[in-house]
């Protein structure tokens, strides 16, 4: 009952501090109107048709990011041979593949008048100037949080017998004896669980996050280095997209991250739950032997199984977020053509 308490206070800890970081992150991403400063009616056409491409170019890249879980998952359930490899991989490669189509679909460029003369903006963008700090602490901290929890988990692991790092070992009581009311000659042996993610999982994961980092700063760089309008009536409209497509990369790589989490802390905490638990001897060879948990690693199991489901929570609420990003820029590019007209001359 003890070990209980300490693990729902534990996952109750661990779940705000992570729910507190998510709401700073996705109450900064809050979006401003696109139309401020323009008076042109072919300005606002231009926005219009530009946020259009990138809702078009976002949902494209939702649409391929979650086909390919859908089938590494689908892969996994067929492939048995595979030991659920695919669909431990599944969230970091549908993220990558969003990532990389995000970062490669033509978009409509801002339109140039040549009768005009150029305008420069002088002021330096780096992949992190379109957004607060708190829209990068989230994916940082659960790349770290991810990296380190297969860290361990690998070196913990186990062969099975295929030599696979893929389970758990741990000491199984498996007969005793009793001499003049005692308990005496208690025998072990070693008996293994799984799956458990061991290197035979933790090495492809930790490669395919990797990955992912490196997609999200490629993306990020691609949106601060892309070039600004040629008029400076559409430079807030161009700032307030690029504050959107940074939001939409960092939640839809943050959710895949946190997904990620949620599977390691569930199958880890279950392995473990199971493996935390000794059989004690009785005097009465009738009898079945009683168990009793083992401490810290019974609590740190029921943490860890009890943390799973509000990691799995955040991760849902943070792809409706990417989601959400996507429908406000066709919601803006539908909204600005009705805006007035500039007043006749």
């Amino acid at each position: 009952m003890v070990s209980a308490m300490v693990a729902i206070v534990i996952a109750v800890l661990l779940a705000g501090g992570l729910w507190v970081i998510v709401r700073r992150a996705v109450g900064a991403s809050a979006h401003r109107t696109p139309e401020g400063g323009m008076t042109s009616t072919a300005s606002r056409a231009d926005v219009a048709l530009v946020y259009q491409s990138e809702a078009r170019a976002s949902q494209a890249a939702l649409a391929a990011g979650c086909g390919v879980a859908v089938l590494m998952w689908a892969w996994g359930t067929w492939w048995t041979q595979g030991y659920g490899l695919p669909i431990s991989l599944a969230g970091s490669v549908g993220a990558v593949v969003g990532l990389v189509a995000y970062a490669v679909i033509p978009r409509k460029l801002w339109n140039s008048d040549p009768g005009a003369g150029a305008v420069a903006d002088l002021t330096p963008r780096r992949p992190t100037s379109f957004a607060r700090h708190w829209v990068f602490v989230l994916p940082a901290v659960a790349a770290i949080i991810l990296a380190l929890g297969l860290l361990l988990t690998g070196l913990y692991s186990a062969t099975d017998e295929n030599g696979l790092h893929r389970v758990f070992q741990r000491r199984n009581l498996v007969g005793w004896g009793v001499k003049n009311g005692q308990v005496v000659d208690i025998q072990y042996n070693l008996t293994s669980t799984g799956p458990f993610p061991g290197w035979y999982y933790g090495v492809p994961v930790m490669i395919c996050t990797a990955l992912m980092i490196l997609a999200v700063y490629w993306s990020l760089s691609r949106t601060a280095a892309a070039p600004r309008p040629p008029s400076p009536e559409l430079f807030h409209a161009d700032t307030v997209l690029r504050g959107m497509r940074t939001t939409f990369v960092m939640a839809a790589s943050s959710s895949a991250l946190t997904f990620q989490i949620a599977g390691l802390s569930a199958i880890t905490g279950n392995v473990l739950r199971s493996a935390h638990y000794d059989a004690v001897p009785t005097v009465d060879l009738m009898a079945p032997a009683g168990m009793t948990p083992v401490e810290p690693g019974h609590t740190l199991a029921l943490a860890l199984l009890l943390s799973a489901l509000p990691l799995a929570v955040v991760a849902v609420a943070l792809l409706a977020k990417a989601i959400a990003v996507s429908v406000d820029m066709r919601s803006l590019a539908q909204s600005t053509p009705r805006m007035p007209q500039e007043p006749a001359r």
